[in-house]
């Protein structure tokens, strides 16, 4: 009894010396103004320091450090409430919010497991084939479910359950489910519509207005490259164990059979999977045809009030609180004295040499920050203003993105990943058994892949 009161006492302790340790860096900028800043500057960049810390380490929950960051920036920074409001005002917010809904209806007709499950059992019935279907249900999906993380979710499921209904070894079902979402997420890099949380949060700080054909231009051809190559080296990292998986999966090929109101969802998410694809070809934006379509979906029965719960209001707080950032620092002027600092570190023009610094520069701050999300809102704002008038801005922009949203090397280094962790798919050494040589791999893909790409498109 007494050890049970010891240890939530010694966490206690710890929690509280952390806390302590996190505000050490904020007063010491508060006392020094350092780079000459005013004391307006230094409270502001005191406060995004002690949040960003708050972040990485949880010490203090998520959503309280990131209302205490835009009370700090609307009380003290003297910026537009716009400029600290920028993302609930944008476009963006409203396609994420109903994206939390417009997933949960289609989680609810139960359609995906239903649809693909049967196809699994017809075509993966060899480890190239099981691979190829992780894949293509990934590239697939992303067309019908926009929020990444409700896709993740439910793609997870339907495989656990086939996997068990096929008796497949343990080692075999953590090296799939890995796979599944190891290649997740880099295939939501290769359009905008692939992780619209991350990707729009990118162009967003970044301050670009980038549509899906010029998202796709850039990034799919050299991404479906880049892709294989993992595969490659997934296949190589897991042959031994994927070599187990059985040559006749005990589970039979069944036959879909779809009630009335199953076939009338199907062809009502099929018009909408229709109509966001061909954004470019009519007026009717993404955004407006998932509100739309999310609003069809309390009458069809697909979703009821209590699904308003699927929205998740801590995650939109936090973006709120990350898209912030940039406008602000630049508002009140820490930005220009910050970054100039760094410029020196740059190269005087854009070459393969600028990109390796951006690179090595996202990879560090992001293996140390750990969220997309943060290191996003630290690295985009001053990344595109240092880069400014010497790199071109999508390139740039690119670049910044492959090193956020593909290298990792433990879960929290994508939420994606952390997601497959936290649900037990498999566990910190797969990623750190494949997240190490993906590091590199990713490095050879921006200069052997993307960089040519690019150059061929006529952008550098």
């Amino acid at each position: 009894m007494e050890t049970r009161v010891k240890a939530p006492l010694a966490a206690n302790r710890r929690r509280a010396l952390l806390f302590v340790l996190t505000l050490v860096l904020p007063a010491l900028i508060l006392l020094l103004r350092p780079l000459g800043f005013t004391l307006q500057q230094s409270v502001i960049l005191a406060a995004l320091v002690l949040t960003i810390l708050w972040w990485v380490t949880g010490v203090v929950e998520r959503t309280a450090a990131s209302l205490f960051l835009l009370a700090a920036f609307l009380l003290c920074s003297g910026a537009p409430v716009q400029t600290v409001f920028s993302f609930p005002l944008s476009e963006n917010f409203v396609l994420i919010t109903v994206s939390f809904l417009f997933s949960q209806g289609i989680s609810n007709s139960g359609l995906p497991g239903k649809l693909l499950q049967p196809l699994l059992a017809h075509f993966a019935r060899s480890p190239g084939r099981m691979v190829l279907s992780l894949l293509l249900s990934a590239a697939a999906m992303m067309f019908l479910i926009p929020q990444p993380f409700s896709r993740i979710i439910i793609l997870s499921l339907i495989y656990r359950e086939y996997f068990a209904r096929i008796n497949l070894s343990e080692p075999l079902r953590t090296a799939l489910l890995f796979g599944l979402y190891y290649f997740s997420i880099l295939i939501n890099m290769s359009m905008i519509r692939g992780d619209i949380i991350l990707n729009g949060a990118l162009s967003s700080m970044a301050g670009l207005t980038v549509n899906e054909g010029v998202w796709a231009a850039y990034m799919l051809a050299p991404t479906l490259a880049y892709l294989l190559a993992a595969v490659l080296l997934y296949r190589f990292l897991f042959r031994r164990v994927l070599r187990t998986f059985p040559s006749s999966p005990a589970q039979t090929a069944e036959r879909v059979q779809l009630t009335g109101s199953e076939r009338r969802n199907l062809v009502f998410l099929l018009a909408v999977v229709v109509l966001w694809a061909t954004e470019d070809f009519h007026p009717l934006t993404g955004t407006l045809v998932v509100a739309a379509a999310t609003a069809l979906m309390f009458p069809l029965g697909l979703l009821r009030l209590p699904d308003v719960k699927a929205i998740n209001v801590k995650l939109l707080i936090f973006l709120t609180a990350a898209f912030a950032i940039g406008g602000t620092l630049k508002s009140c002027g820490v930005a220009d004295r910050l970054f100039s600092l760094f410029v020196p570190v740059f190269p005087q023009t854009f070459s393969p040499a600028y990109a390796a610094v951006v690179l090595l520069t996202v990879v560090l701050l992001h293996t140390v920050l750990g969220s997309n999300i943060t290191t996003m809102s630290v690295v985009v704002p001053g990344l595109m203003s240092i880069g400014a008038g010497v790199a071109p801005p999508l390139p740039l922009m690119f670049l910044i993105c492959i090193a956020v949203c593909s290298q990792f090397l433990l879960p929290f280094h994508h939420v994606i990943l952390l997601l497959g962790e936290g649900d037990r798919c498999y566990s910190t050494h797969e990623l750190l058994r494949v997240g190490i040589p993906h590091t590199a791999l990713m490095l050879f893909a921006v200069f052997l892949l993307y960089l040519p790409w690019w150059r061929l498109l006529g952008a550098l």
